[in-house]
């Protein structure tokens, strides 16, 4: 198969794929089922020897249930590459950034436009690539390819991941994974570790009142902004420590969203709601910051005598990393070096993937893809060369050789 040939499969892939609004439930949406109904028929089509499906019940998600495909290729060799991508994708947020339809596929010479294109599109289509260049290339190899298409990675990996690896016995202890699903633009990088995810939400009630006569409430947003920051300078402060093996080398602790409060100018707030997304080196737990956090708002507020209280969103603590000098990382770099004369630099990054759950089970796992990090991003884009370069990749790292020879 030539490369003309493959690239016309992704862009057919990506044409039916990306209209597709796999969004989750905690997004706004009814989630992966239809999208993973597509996948299935792509995969069947394929040749899988094997291809099942692993739900999760869900009565938020269209059909009560958030899908989870798993194919093996081969079936017949000691150890299998499980190429791990996932389905659902975030909200476009705000239209008017777009110069393209979010939920469409808009091909720009060697570039697809839309949501879902890279962050996860790129990864899923990798996969099939690979899979449809050993059949089609008559081709063998020294390990088997597997594909898993999971549910629910943008909010925590419940139904998705999680529940998967609960069940047990889809993968092998001898196993490796490939998780496509971070990567930068010349595939130097190799993600190994990633830090540990914390968000929290504060929320402040004062007492609302009349613009014009402040001395009769408590205003709540101007409190709340100063507990926000105290809280920002304190993690800063605290959680200082240097780690060259991520990028960014530290912990970082960034306030970001804020729920409305009052709609008009001329009321004092009574309420202020604020979220912090907290990326933790390994150096700390997650429970270390928060604990720190809950024992601040609480100072604070007896303090200045109103009620407040902080909620987990999510957390999650790091897995032990990949170590650069197993087998696998090796292998990969070695590979990447002979196929495409690149050398890789093994990094931990802030970013949250899939890889954390299988390191935590103790199969060795690498992030790894070729793109421009447009990610969550508008005008969210892939570069289909990429795709078909990093397929010759995988199919060098499974030792992919002509039936024969």
């Amino acid at each position: 198969m030539v490369d003309g040939e493959l690239e016309g499969f992704v862009r057919s892939v990506y044409k039916d794929m990306l209209p597709i609004r796999a969004v989750g439930p905690d997004n706004g949406g009814e989630g992966e089922l239809e999208k993973c109904e597509y996948l299935e028929g792509v995969v069947r089509s394929l040749g899988f020897k094997k291809c099942e499906r692993y739900d999760a019940s869900d009565p938020r998600a269209r059909g009560g249930l958030r899908p989870n495909l798993v194919a093996r290729f081969y079936g017949d060799k000691p150890r299998t590459l499980w190429v791990v991508g996932h389905m659902d994708v975030v909200p476009p947020g705000d239209p008017s950034l777009w110069h393209h339809e979010p939920f469409e596929a808009s091909f720009v010479g060697e570039r697809v436009y839309g949501r879902g294109s890279e962050d996860d599109g790129q990864g899923i289509l990798l996969g099939l690539c690979a899979a449809k260049r050993l059949a089609e290339g008559e081709l063998d190899s020294d390990v088997d390819l597997g594909v898993v298409f999971v549910s629910d990675e943008e909010t925590g990996s419940v139904y998705g991941v999680r529940h998967l690896l609960s069940l047990g016995g889809v993968f092998g202890g001898d196993d490796w994974v490939l998780v496509p699903d971070a990567g930068n633009s010349d595939g130097s990088l190799l993600e190994v570790a990633e830090k540990g995810v914390l968000w929290f939400r504060v929320q402040l009630l004062g007492v609302q009142t009349h613009g014009s006569t402040p001395e009769r409430g408590v205003n709540a947003q101007r409190l709340g902004s100063k507990l926000m920051l105290l809280i920002d300078d304190y993690l800063h402060g605290k959680y200082d420590a240097r780690d060259d093996l991520f990028e960014p080398p530290i912990s970082t602790f960034e306030p970001t969203k804020r729920e409305p409060n009052v709609p008009n100018v001329n009321t004092v707030p009574g309420s202020d709601t604020f979220y912090f997304d907290c990326r933790i080196l390994p150096n700390y737990t997650t429970g270390q910051v928060l604990g720190d956090v809950e024992r601040l708002v609480e100072d604070f507020c007896g303090r200045n005598g109103v009620r407040c209280g902080v909620e987990v969103v999510s957390r999650e603590d790091p897995s032990p990393p990949t170590d650069p000098n197993s087998e696998f990382a090796k292998r990969f770099a070695e590979t990447l070096r002979r196929v495409r004369g690149t050398s890789v630099k093994p990094k931990g990054i802030g970013g949250g993937t899939v890889a954390k759950y299988f390191r935590a089970k103790g199969i060795p796992t690498v992030v790894w893809m070729t793109c421009d990090e447009t990610a969550h991003q508008p005008d969210e884009y892939a570069k289909i060369p990429n795709i078909v370069s990093d397929t010759e990749v995988v199919l060098g790292l499974m030792g992919a050789t002509k039936v024969g020879v």
